[in-house]
């Protein structure tokens, strides 16, 4: 086609898009450039190409309507998320619903977890600064789509699983970190596993974008992985021999072990060690201060609260990881990371709680 063809066109297509009809639909604008490429006449200049488009009856409205969307969305990316869940009450909660104890549905079909209890004590403290009732609504995530949905916009605060890691840092921003565990593995008992000479004869189940998988790549580059879609697939592909590990983050995988039928059969290795440490943080939009300064408050508040045994906080770890809790956790190791945590801070004082 000459180059004024091609001008006729692609003149044609900014008409339909921006211009004609806003609302014309991808194959209307389709049919008519396919009818347009099929005419004689392209040889019509550019000048006069370009007064159709000018004079033509919708430009007008579609150049207003098209420059309103562009004032409606530099509108909605001014605001900020404590302007936005102050005026529509709302609180956009990211959970997890395979992520036991972070975000799961229990044997009664509730949507709980820590991650969401979590969430639930910056939505009281946002109550009381804001005096109003929030509700706060859950979206489901995971491992693959937890990012996107903070950075598009669609999630306000996302608290489950999810490791801090500079590399994230460049995309969401990250509250203080609300939980720490590490990467381990899970193993059927009597598996040997002595050395990596060993782990590397073995199959092991990973999901695919996470530090466990990227931990696994920096230890060994010969170790054969496999990845799994989340984790129940991968404990249900080790129950049926398809792998021989699964690794991941030890809190999740000894949520998976209490769940088995016969829990003693699986075991945990290094059973007092980590291979790395991951320390857990919310997620949040980038660059709003304001609502991560706030988020942070809220954390702490609930940590130090857990540290100086205020009763509705140690009420809430406990039901999560004391001894008798969803999933028992070292106290040590709890107690030690949220000391780190508020000695790096201002205390809150105590009258506050």
């Amino acid at each position: 086609m000459s180059s004024k063809g091609n001008f006729l066109l692609a003149s044609k297509t900014i008409n339909a898009l921006l211009f004609r009809n806003r609302y014309l639909t991808a194959r209307r604008i389709s049919r008519e450039i396919d009818t347009l490429s099929k005419t004689k006449n392209n040889s019509v200049s550019g000048v006069k190409i370009l007064n159709r488009i000018f004079n033509h009856k919708f430009f007008y409205i579609g150049f207003l309507a098209f420059v309103f969307s562009i004032f409606l969305q530099s509108s909605s990316l001014a605001e900020t998320t404590i302007e936005r869940i102050k005026r529509t009450g709302v609180i956009r909660a990211g959970a997890w619903k395979d992520a036991e104890p972070f975000g799961y549905v229990n044997e009664k079909g509730k949507w709980v977890g820590y991650g969401i209890d979590m969430m639930t004590v910056v939505k009281s403290q946002l109550e009381k600064a804001l005096k109003k009732p929030l509700k706060l609504e859950l979206i489901e995530v995971n491992t693959q789509n937890r990012f996107d949905l903070v950075m598009d916009g669609k999630v306000d605060i996302s608290c489950g699983p999810t490791t801090f890691t500079w590399n994230r840092e460049k995309y969401v921003d990250f509250s203080l970190s609300y939980f720490v565990t590490g990467t381990q593995l899970l193993v059927k008992k009597g598996t040997k596993l002595d050395s990596l000479k060993d782990l590397r004869s073995l199959r092991i189940g990973v999901e695919r974008n996470t530090t466990t998988e990227n931990v696994l790549k920096v230890l060994d580059t010969r170790l054969n992985l496999v990845t799994v879609a989340n984790g129940k697939d991968g404990f249900s592909q080790l129950q049926q021999g398809k792998i021989d590990v699964y690794a991941g983050d030890g809190i999740l995988l000894e949520a998976l072990k209490q769940r088995a039928t016969k829990p003693d059969t699986w075991e945990i290795v290094p059973p007092d060690d980590l291979i790395s440490r991951e320390s857990y943080a919310c997620l949040l939009r980038e660059n709003d201060s304001n609502w991560r300064d706030f988020v942070n408050y809220s954390i702490l508040r609930a940590i130090q609260g857990y540290l100086i045994e205020d009763p509705e906080f140690k009420q809430m770890f406990d039901g999560w990881f004391g001894e008798s809790g969803v999933v028992p956790y070292s106290q040590e190791v709890l107690t030690n990371h949220f000391q780190g945590i508020v000695d790096s801070v201002e205390r809150i004082p105590k009258t506050a709680f």
